[in-house]
């Protein structure tokens, strides 16, 4: 409870100040020094609206339900009369960040174990300002234990579940702006042992004070059961509350792939990759899980809140929130936080051996257990540039749903080699695959040449790996079968010089006889920079009626099948409304060779022709290994003998 009336406290503070400021300055430079700021809305100077705040919590003491630490500026457990001392010390002065310099952890951790269980009934008799401490691993591999305060058991937030409210009252996460990314699942104790696991915060915290909530332990490690259903935002007193945020960490990423990338990829936060080895996996540690490792490793990073034998747990919330999963558990070194205008985040190093497996991602928690790893997709990507130099990779992918899957599977095979090129012109790509899946036998097996007027060369890569990826997506997201990568080895050769090939003209006489062969010339703009010539040559059958014709010319993509049901598309591109293709019969049309390289003429009737048996369209084809882009039409009598 108020133990004086505060305005009378201001009344000896004046009398006191009028004796000598240097009484102030020291206690102040001291408070300071100890992490405490008088500075409380943050706007680095302690002014009149600092005053009324304070004057708000003049007369808590520790217990009561209007304490917080931040005003308790001594730390004695009390906002009483010597606070108010070093606040008119302070009055008027600026008291920045800046000027106090980076606070840091003193390194020494309580001396309580974390292994007893504080059950959620022993937490609602705590008072309201009890200190627990947060434990994680903040800077050059170091735990930490930072002080809380302890608010109120919320219960009316993710029912049946309670949270823990808490404030961040630490000075050192004061300056810090709060629980930063990559702190979610830290142990939040005290001398009885771990609470829970600090999970979710206001969605909007510009200024102190900062808020949290804790999962209870009970929850994270499943001994109160599960909820069914993922709450990934809600709404709390009228104020949006969301689960801490997991930051995606990667290495070996480009901007670039990244800025053309619509996936959760596009949020991942470049890091290096290191040899050094995680200290330990003990609660407060680092817990990263990969979803790919290799030259281009990503991974999210959290921290664990609880170890049972080679049990783990943390996180306090659902990462993807998917239920039973099979992901890796990594290692990860934090170099320190680091404080931005949106919010704070750990800057940590990966290292991809694998430590164990991610069983579990669920509401309360993210629970697995160490050991072996699980089983993971092995890509391994051949590139070969038009100096003649190879290289070869080999990345590993998590099981993630069909989507994710296909994006970690194109940003293994298209950074690495973005890494590697300038958007130099006059170029042109070929991709070949060897691809083998669960449920089938079949391989993808395609051969496809990229190629445009300019040949840009990050364009063809790019081009390139969306038309797989919407093969893939199309395959792994069918309703027959559940299809499943199983093992891929991708060839991406880079050609020296633009293969895109404009037809610009056909040469072909306008009579030609029954039984006779036919000849067509085309005229190709290469590049827009060379002009070639392609002979090709059909036999036109007896039994042909004569009539006018149409003779096509173009690339076999561009003309199609010559007769209805034949063909489709062979890029994958299908309207599945209505389709019964199978599984095999998607295999056998999307293998075909690459049908934007060959050259077809066509001789065919108009439509309007009388539709006898024998009237059919006759065709040539010839490959020439461009990309051929257009077609034209000529008239074309066809007489008897």
């Amino acid at each position: 409870m108020r133990k004086r009336g505060f305005y009378t406290c201001v009344a000896q503070a004046l009398i006191f100040a009028s004796l000598s400021i240097v009484f102030f300055i020291q206690p102040l430079q001291s408070a300071l020094q100890s992490g405490f700021n008088p500075d409380f809305d943050g706007s680095g100077v302690v002014d009149f609206p600092d005053f009324l705040q304070f004057a708000d919590k003049f007369g808590f003491s520790r217990g009561d339900s209007g304490y917080e630490s931040r005003y308790d500026l001594n730390g004695d457990g009390e906002i009483a009369f010597d606070d108010f001392l070093l606040f008119v010390g302070a009055f008027g002065k600026t008291v920045s960040m800046e000027s106090e310099g980076v606070l840091r952890p003193t390194g020494e951790l309580q001396p309580y174990p974390l292994s007893p269980i504080v059950s959620v009934e022993s937490v609602r008799s705590m008072p309201i300002g009890t200190p627990v401490f947060m434990r994680t691993e903040f800077a050059n591999g170091q735990l930490a234990d930072l002080e809380m305060t302890f608010i109120q058991v919320v219960d009316d937030f993710l029912a049946p579940m309670p949270v823990y409210m808490v404030e961040a009252s630490d000075p050192v996460l004061i300056q810090l702006g709060g629980i930063a990314q990559g702190m979610s699942g830290s142990p939040i104790f005290n001398e009885q042992g771990t609470w829970g696991a600090v999970a979710y915060g206001f969605n909007e915290q510009d200024s102190p004070p900062y808020y949290f909530f804790a999962t209870p332990i009970e929850w994270v490690i499943g001994s109160k059961g599960a909820i069914p259903l993922t709450k990934r935002t809600a709404t709390w007193r009228g104020r949006g509350i969301s689960p801490l945020i997991i930051p995606l960490l990667g290495t070996g990423l480009n901007r670039i792939s990244q800025s053309n990338d619509p996936s959760l990829l596009s949020e991942v936060m470049s890091t290096g990759k290191t040899q050094q080895h995680q200290i330990s996996f003990e609660a407060g540690r680092p817990l990263a899980v990969g979803l790919m490792l290799g030259e281009v490793t990503a991974a999210g990073l959290g921290t664990i809140s609880y170890v049972d034998g080679n049990r783990i747990y943390g996180f306090g919330h659902p990462m993807f929130g998917v239920g039973a999963v099979e992901l890796p558990i990594i290692e990860a070194v934090v170099l320190g936080p680091i404080s931005n205008l949106s919010a704070p985040y750990k800057f940590a190093t990966l290292n991809p051996t694998v430590r164990g497996t991610l069983t579990e991602d669920r509401l309360p928690a993210v629970r697995g257990v160490l050991g072996e790893g699980p089983e993971l997709i092995p890509v391994k990507s051949i590139y070969t540039f038009s100096s003649g130099y190879a290289l070869e990779l080999t990345h590993r992918l998590a099981t993630l749903d069909p989507y994710t899957t296909v994006d970690l599977f194109a940003e293994a095979l298209i950074a690495p080699l973005i890494n590697r090129v300038e958007d130099e012109p006059n170029h042109s790509v070929r991709l070949r695959t060897d691809i083998s899946f669960v449920e089938t036998d079949s391989i993808l097996a395609l051969s496809r040449l990229y190629a445009q007027p300019e040949g840009q060369l990050l364009s063809l890569i790019f081009n390139a790996s969306a038309d797989l990826g919407g093969i893939l997506s199309q395959l792994m997201t069918r309703d027959d079968y559940a299809v499943q990568m199983r093992e891929a080895e991708i060839h991406i050769d880079i050609l020296s010089g633009s293969r895109f090939a404009k037809i610009v003209g056909v040469a072909a006489d306008t009579v030609a006889s029954v039984g006779s062969t036919f000849s067509v010339a085309t005229s190709l703009r290469v590049g827009r920079r060379e002009d070639r010539e392609i002979e090709m040559a059909f036999s036109i059958p007896d039994t042909l009626p004569a009539g006018v014709y149409q003779l096509e010319v173009g690339s076999a993509a561009t003309l199609g099948p010559d007769s209805a049901g034949e063909g489709g598309d062979p890029f994958g591109f299908f309207d599945p409304f209505g389709s019964d293709e199978t599984l095999e019969d998607f295999f056998v049309r999307v293998n075909r060779i690459d049908e934007n390289v060959i050259l077809k003429a066509r001789l065919k009737p108009p439509p309007d022709f009388f539709n006898g048996e024998n009237t059919v369209a006759i065709s040539s084809i010839k490959k020439i290994d461009l990309f051929i882009q257009g077609s034209q039409t000529l008239q074309i009598g066809v007489v008897g003998n």
